[in-house]
């Protein structure tokens, strides 16, 4: 880890500078992808993760603004479980994921929270200017994966995002509507006008029919459940 200021940083150090995170196993391309985020001024501190264990590790610690994340970088866990896990102890971080190749594997980093990819072949300094991009709020997405992701669109049903026969209630979609928005508990409790007790008893019931610990499992969950039940319903329709 190097700094351009002193003091911890968390998001964004003193001065309002970017914190970022490398997660990558190639030990070059962290040092040249650093080098060329040192060259913003906007970069205050570069973290660097060899594995997803120190990834997690520094991203639960320090709270990056973004992180860089190579979708080869060696286990343990899924890619799409430390993307989850990361986003979980960290909501404000905005991953960028990167590879060689493999769509499949980079549907599945944008299914469970990342904003962008970049690939693996790009310059630092493309990289870098990329970083600074998601920093800002866009969406980095190839070219070549928009027809796939429109794909995901027309799979989804056509009322409320919601599919028609369900494990879920229509109550409990309602709860994750609202949570994928960045609802609270009283938010939702006020919209839906329920007890915030009566939400809780929801949330509980939607992980534990879901099988997963967090609300943020709980919408990724839910959003993958939607395809699949969308899916049985056109093929038996």
């Amino acid at each position: 880890m190097r700094r351009r200021t002193s003091g911890r940083g968390h998001g964004k150090p003193e001065g309002e500078r970017l914190c970022v995170l490398i997660a990558d196993p190639d030990g070059l391309a962290r040092e040249m992808t650093s080098q060329q985020l040192y060259a913003s001024p906007r970069v205050g501190v570069v973290l660097c993760a060899g594995d997803r264990h120190q990834a997690r590790e520094l991203a639960h610690h320090y709270h990056p603004a973004v992180l860089v994340l190579d979708t080869s970088l060696p286990c343990p866990g899924s890619l799409t479980e430390v993307i989850a896990d990361i986003l979980h102890a960290s909501p404000q971080t905005r991953v960028l994921t990167m590879a060689a190749g493999d769509d499949h594997a980079i549907i599945d980093a944008l299914r469970a929270g990342a904003v962008g990819h970049v690939g693996k072949h790009l310059p630092p300094p493309v990289v870098a200017r990329e970083v600074m991009r998601v920093a800002d709020g866009e969406a980095v997405i190839p070219r070549r994966l928009t027809m796939q992701l429109l794909r995901l669109l027309h799979q989804t049903p056509q009322t409320g995002w919601r599919p028609l026969r369900s494990r879920l209630t229509t109550r409990e979609w309602e709860v994750i509507d609202l949570l994928e928005g960045g609802a609270g508990t009283q938010q939702i409790a006020d919209t839906l006008v329920l007890s915030p007790t009566t939400v809780y008893s929801h949330i509980k019931s939607l992980t534990r029919k879901l099988g997963v610990h967090s609300r943020r499992e709980a919408i990724h969950a839910a959003d993958e459940l939607r395809r699949q039940e969308a899916t049985a319903t056109k093929l038996t329709s």
